[in-house]
């Protein structure tokens, strides 16, 4: 899906923002544009509306930090998911994946059941 961002210097320098329904966040690295999914890796907030100083984005929530060339979390090996820009005559686009539909509850539960092994689990969830 190719969505509009806009003009390259309507994105500020300062913070990122918000695109495709909330879905991705767009920021300026001088005269580029990155996108990163909407999602902070620590839990899930959205971190539209963070910081950009030096090169890093900080979470608006719980202020885990991001470079912005690549999307790393800084200190981690994880890093954001990113999605390519776009240029056409001065304006961006971001093309992101489409959504995938929403699996109701009930079928996920069933789906999960089909492969639960109590005694893995377990092990899992107590170290052993």
């Amino acid at each position: 899906m190719r969505v509009p961002i806009g003009p390259i210097d309507g994105v500020p320098d300062d913070r990122c923002v918000a695109v495709a329904d909330g879905r991705v966040i767009v920021l300026r690295v001088g005269d580029e544009l990155r996108a990163f999914e909407n999602r902070c890796l620590h839990q899930e907030s959205m971190l539209d509306g963070g910081t950009v100083r030096n090169g890093v984005l900080s979470c608006p929530l719980h202020f885990w930090r991001y470079r912005v060339d690549d999307g790393a979390l800084i200190g981690s090996k994880r890093s954001l998911p990113r999605f390519p820009v776009d240029i056409v005559d001065g304006e961006a686009f971001v093309l992101i994946p489409d959504a995938e539909p929403e699996v109701p509850l009930r079928q996920r539960l069933l789906e999960r059941a089909r492969d639960y092994d109590r005694d893995v689990a377990w092990r899992t969830d107590t170290g052993i």
